[in-house]
């Protein structure tokens, strides 16, 4: 005999899993001992924590590559390419098909864009002047041969060409 349907999903989609979970646990009736609304609420909150992880590993997926095309500077280029490689996988691993519908790329690009700029300020590097549309799909960022240079140049073709020649430029170390 196989295992239940629920089984099933928590092992493909565990996103999918507990907001499923979240839904049986709401229809309960009987039981007024057991608090079936809190422990769906719980249960669905569980899920979208993971959804917001992979939403924020893509930001910062995304904070990095535009740091890396924006900022020419071979010696940080090392350090944001391994951290734009390590969002990547992290959001690969949590990504779960549930997830994709509410995953907005609009909202997640702005939130790169955002996160690229506070770093700028913060080191007193100059802003982005512009926001260029995302040029980068959700489906190539959470590709597992996702391909770093690609990106980046994709990343840097979405900048205006008046805003590309006005790249800084920092020697190496």
């Amino acid at each position: 005999m196989g295992e239940p349907a629920g089984r099933d999903l928590y092992r493909q989609d565990f996103y999918a899993w507990t907001q499923d979970q979240a839904r049986r646990l709401r229809a309960l009736d009987g039981d007024n001992r057991f608090d079936a609304a809190r422990v769906a609420e719980e249960i669905q909150e569980f899920g979208q924590q993971k959804r917001d992880a992979v939403a924020s590993h893509l930001a910062q997926t995304l904070a990095h590559l535009i740091k890396a095309a924006w900022i020419d500077h071979p010696d940080l280029h090392r350090t944001w390419r391994h951290e734009i490689d390590r969002h990547q996988d992290e959001a690969c691993f949590g990504h779960t098909a549930a997830m994709r519908r509410e995953l907005d790329m609009g909202t997640i690009w702005r939130r790169g864009l955002r996160l690229a700029n506070k770093s700028f300020r913060t080191h007193g590097e100059p802003e982005l002047p512009a926001t260029p549309p995302c040029p980068l799909t959700l489906d190539e960022l959470l590709a597992e041969d996702f391909d770093t240079d690609a990106a980046l140049d994709k990343v840097r073709g979405a900048f205006p060409l008046e805003l590309q020649a006005s790249r800084p430029k920092r020697p190496s170390s």
